[in-house]
Parts: structure tokens; C-alpha cells; sequence
């Protein structure tokens, strides 16, 4: 603590023990929060988010020990949040794109936590069971291609990280390091972060962590200088750090033209007021009955799913797909799909769905 407050870095193995004493509640829950307000506010260096991530991922194996073995490598699609400019849930939407479209997807994700809401709310509002085993959770990836696991489900109602997570409301490094561990083994991951500064880290501290193949974006609107997206966004560019097998890591900028699409303004894609509103308007996207900016916000990052995983070349191929998905029902029968797969009752689950897609 006192190297954090002379704004000295700690070490890698300095910061996963401080964490591990968080999640095991072995310091005053006075010291655990000044820990982990000076380190967000110094700024996390690779090797502390590094140490941040390992020790959330050893919390985790307690509780969550599911590995997925899908035929093809999966993908996990995460967004940290945290960021200045909040749009509707793109990673949860583009995760059942991406799996509609063939890839092997397990996403994680938290309930709201600095915004209107996360992945958690996002399918617990489409009807998928949060509460559902874990090995049914691992289960509906392998034959269906996509399954869901909250942070805060049954699982892990008396986790450490559960139970910090239950009383912060602030963005901290945990929640930069917790969508980066590798949840259940997979070694391909999209992780969208909330400023610029951390594409490259992130994407160093993922090769640290064994990933083979990781993208990291963040963008940015023209209309509101220094307040930026955790995902690829169609407002403005998109900064990029991409993860090769061979440990490279490559920087670039995508733009929504690289994929045929128009740039649009940041409102048309934000968040509504509700989470309600929100995953109305994400299922009826992804059931074909919208069109427009959200639309192809789901379809870029799709696209950047299915370019990663090598399944096409480009962008506008990954476009291309993602939309015929939609137009073709493959969309929406994915997020049915999942329900019927993970859910142990899933009529309830069915239902709600439903009455989200009903004009």
C-alpha cells in the first residue's frame, strides 16, 4: 500500500497476493478498498493487471473448474465496461451473432455495474437461466455453440470476487482484469477496454496469459473527444491491439468503412434508460425487425469475431455473413437455442423472449 501511494509500480506476484488476500477477506474491508481505489487511481502497469487477472482466475477455478471442449476452439467476447460513453450491450449481441454464424462461443459477463446494464441483465431479460450448472453452462457451448456464465450466479455466491463486486460501484482494475480470465480454458478472446492507454497492455498481458490468438479494441466518436467505447464501434475509429500465435502483436485503427458500413453518431447506438429497453431492442436486432446503426454495430463486431477466428478474410465478409444470419433467422434461433440448451426449465425462458420480440 505504501508503494501505491508514493506511485511506485508493484510487482507482478505483489499484486495477484494483495488480491488473493481480497478475495479470501484476509485484510480490513478499510484497507481492501484504499488497495483498490490507489491502484486504479495510480494506473496499472502490465505487470500488476497481469498479477490483478491471476489472481481473479485462481478465485475462479475454485468455483467455476468447467473447461469447454467444443470441436473448434472457442471464443469468449467480452467487454470490461468502465467506459465514457455507454451504448447498448454490443458484446452480448455480438456474441450470439458470432455463434450463429458458426464460431464456438462462451461469453462471461456481470449485471450492470458503471452503467444501465450488463451482459448478466442482457440474457437474463432473453431468458437464459443464470443460475443454470456450470457444466450445463460449458455443455450448451460444445452442442449449441454458445453458452453464458454470470459472474454472480449460484456458483459464485460466495466467492470473494462476488463479494466485492456486490459492494463497489466504481470502475476498478479488477473489473479491467476480471473479462481476461480464461473462464473456461478457451485461448481466443475479444476484449474491448475502456481508453486507449490499455490496448497494448491488454493485449501483452493475454499473451502473458497463454491466449493464442486476442483482439483488443477501443474506440472512439468524433463527436465527443476523449470519451471512448469498449468495443469496435461504427461512431469513429476504432484503436485495435491483435495477439498472433507467434506472440506478435500488431496496432492498428478500423474504420467502419474498412467494412462497407457507414459511420454513424454516437446516439444512435447508446444506451437506453433501461435494461429493458435495451434488450427489447437487441433481440428484436438480432430477430431481423430493426435495421440501421445497432444493427451494424452487431454486425462489425461479429465480423471482427469471425475474422479472428480465421473463418473469413475481411471485414466486409464477416459483414456480409453476419447479416445473411439475421436475414436468414439463424440470429434469433441462436438465442432460442441457448435458452433450450442451458436453461434446466426453459418454457419460463421461452416466454420471455418471446414477449420481448411480440410488436
Amino acid at each position: 500500500m505504501v508503494k501505491l501511494q508514493q506511485r511506485e509500480d508493484l510487482t507482478r506476484e505483489e499484486t495477484r497476493e494483495a488480491y488473493r488476500q481480497i478475495w479470501r477477506n484476509e485484510q480490513p474491508e478499510l484497507h481492501q478498498g484504499a488497495f483498490i481505489a490507489a491502484l486504479r487511481a495510480k494506473g496499472e502497469s502490465q505487470a500488476e493487471l497481469t498479477g490483478v487477472v491471476e489472481a481473479f482466475q485462481d478465485e475462479w477455478r475454485l468455483w467455476f473448474p468447467h473447461v469447454v471442449r467444443s470441436p473448434e476452439p472457442p471464443l469468449s467476447i467480452a467487454g470490461v465496461g468502465m467506459d465514457a460513453l455507454k451504448t447498448i450491450n454490443v458484446s452480448s449481441g455480438a456474441a450470439v451473432l458470432a455463434a450463429a454464424c458458426g464460431l464456438y462461443v462462451h461469453k462471461p459477463g456481470a449485471p450492470a455495474l458503471t452503467g444501465v446494464s450488463g451482459a448478466a441483465d442482457m440474457f437474463a431479460l432473453w431468458g437464459v437461466d443464470l443460475d443454470a450448472p456450470g457444466e450445463a453452462q460449458v455443455r450448451s457451448t460444445e452442442t449449441c455453440h454458445l453458452g453464458f456464465t454470470s459472474v454472480v450466479g449460484r456458483a459464485f455466491m460466495t466467492s470473494g470476487f462476488a463479494r466485492v463486486i456486490s459492494q463497489i460501484r466504481i470502475g476498478t482494475s479488477f473489473h479491467i482484469g476480471g473479462p481476461l480470465v480464461r473462464h473456461v480454458g478457451e485461448r481466443h478472446k475479444i476484449a474491448g477496454v475502456p481508453e486507449p492507454r490499455l490496448v497494448r497492455i491488454v493485449c501483452e498481458v493475454m499473451r502473458d496469459l497463454g491466449y493464442e490468438r486476442a483482439l483488443v479494441p477501443c474506440a472512439e466518436s468524433h463527436a465527443h473527444p476523449g470519451r471512448y467505447l469498449d468495443e469496435i464501434g461504427n461512431v469513429g475509429p476504432t484503436h485495435v491491439a491483435e495477439l498472433f500465435p507467434n506472440g506478435e502483436i500488431r496496432e492498428y485503427m478500423i474504420r467502419p468503412e474498412d467494412a462497407g458500413l457507414r459511420e454513424a453518431p454516437f446516439e444512435a447506438i447508446a444506451s437506453r434508460s433501461t435494461a429493458e429497453e435495451n434488450a427489447r431492442i437487441l433481440a428484436r436486432a438480432l430477430a431481423g425487425k430493426l435495421e440501421g446503426p445497432i444493427v451494424d454495430v452487431l454486425l462489425l463486431n461479429a465480423a471482427a469475431s469471425l475474422k479472428l477466428m480465421g473463418k473469413v478474410d475481411s471485414l466486409a465478409a464477416g459483414v456480409d455473413q453476419a447479416r445473411r444470419a439475421i436475414q436468414e433467422g439463424r440470429a434469433i434461433a441462436q438465442l432460442r437455442a441457448l435458452i433450450e440448451s442451458q436453461n434446466p426449465a426453459p418454457a419460463q425462458g421461452r416466454a420471455k423472449l418471446e414477449t420481448l420480440l411480440a410488436d
